[in-house]
């Protein structure tokens, strides 16, 4: 039960990030703009930094941004109940 929140918490927390990058999209111009940076970017750490190391045009970096929280996604998905039977016994 733990997992199944957790995860989808943060399928819920990425797509409101799509939505709000979208958005600011549309009705701006193609930037990300501070609150889709608050909500996406600790959702994809590490992986979101791999632009800044290897290089990358505007495209490249909003394609990583809006991309990386769902391999993190994969992994909490994954990793999650070993995790806690390991240190849940009881659960």
């Amino acid at each position: 039960m733990f997992c199944k929140g957790l995860v989808g918490l943060m399928v819920l927390a990425w797509v409101a990030g799509v939505v709000m990058f979208f958005t600011n999209m549309s009705m701006h111009n193609a930037t990300l703009d501070l609150i889709t940076a608050l909500v996406l970017t600790p959702l994809g750490l590490p992986w979101n930094l791999t632009p800044i190391f290897v290089g990358g045009s505007e495209t490249i970096r909003m394609a990583t941004v809006l991309g990386t929280p769902l391999l993190n996604i994969l992994l909490v998905w994954l990793l999650c109940r070993p995790i806690l039977r390991l240190f849940c016994r009881a659960c």
